[in-house]
């Protein structure tokens, strides 16, 4: 009796009937290869996101922009990324992934993403790089402090309390900056609380000679201007929202202006990158060394510094 020969498993053994054929499904690096390029670099960017954010437990497979909308003068664009383990909607502006199996729906994704971004960048965080944000450590807390009062306040005293938070932020600001370096030395020094005469002095040591008259005319006058203006806002009986803005944003700036400067001068940062003579040289604060360090964004060029007491 011969032996009947049993199917190839997954072979059907139905003949087909008619010219309609579903063809079995694609694999997932089959299906890639169909698409429309998107922007290779754009594309790897994300996949290199994805698998980092697996931390390498997962390996990308698949992935297809499916939408993009611009919202608030930012774009948002949606990525469906299938892994070998699972699938993720992955939207940038920022860019941040979220699983489908728990968010199926990509609207509703998109919409939570933006709501939750939204309530992230509106977090007060301290200004400025990380070797400035270490240099000014009172600076900046106070500062912070600041700002959480002025989203808080509805009332016109509340405004005048943001107008002396920022008089106090411009003193400690005055008090760090002048315990480095040569800024304090010499005779006839002006008294703690003289943001004016110490603003005269810091003025001309980072910005001095004839050919930085302009530069030291500006942060002179933007400085002064804003220690007036914060005095006016801590005794002004009809503080607007307006005012304590104001006055938030000109603190904030005379910061910005001095911080890096004094910083440089304080570490004997070089003008120029001995390397490759850019002048493109930021510090970059190293707590591994407990050192700031200079370094060249040009050539990448760094000098280590001598260890100085903070």
């Amino acid at each position: 009796m011969t032996k009947k020969k049993q199917p190839k498993k997954g072979v059907s053994t139905n003949p087909v009937k008619g010219d309609c054929v579903i063809p079995p499904p694609l694999t997932k690096p089959e299906l890639h290869k169909l698409l429309f390029k998107h922007s290779s670099r754009e594309a790897q960017e994300i996949k290199d996101y994805v698998e980092w954010q697996a931390n390498g437990e997962e390996k990308v497979l698949h992935l297809e922009k499916v939408a993009s909308e611009r919202l608030f003068g930012r774009r948002h664009d949606v990525w469906d990324v299938h892994t070998d383990k699972e699938r993720w909607w992955v939207v940038t502006g920022p860019t941040n992934l979220y699983s489908q199996t728990l968010m199926p729906s990509l609207d509703y994704t998109l919409s939570f993403h933006i709501g939750l971004m939204a309530r992230v960048e509106a977090r007060r965080e301290p200004e400025g790089s990380k070797a400035e944000q270490e240099f000014l450590l009172v600076t900046n807390r106070k500062i912070l402090q600041a700002s959480e009062a002025f989203d808080k306040a509805d009332e016109a005293e509340e405004f005048q309390a943001v107008g002396m938070r920022c008089r106090e932020c411009l003193l400690a600001f005055i008090g760090e900056l002048i315990d480095y370096g040569d800024i304090a030395q010499g005779d006839d020094l002006p008294k703690a609380a003289d943001f004016p005469a110490w603003n005269d002095r810091i003025a001309n040591a980072v910005a001095s000679g004839s050919s930085a008259e302009y530069v030291r005319g500006y942060l002179k006058n933007t400085a002064e201007r804003a220690w007036r203006l914060a005095n006016w806002l801590t005794h002004a009986p009809n503080a607007t929202r307006s005012d304590a803005a104001l006055a938030l944003s000109a603190t904030s700036h005379v910061i910005s202006n001095y911080a890096m400067s004094v910083l440089k001068r304080k570490i004997g940062a070089p003008e120029r990158c001995g390397r490759c003579k850019s002048y493109k040289i930021s510090v970059d604060w190293r707590p591994d060394l407990g050192l700031y360090v200079p370094r060249c964004e040009a050539c990448g060029a760094e000098k280590i510094p001598e260890p100085t007491p903070r």
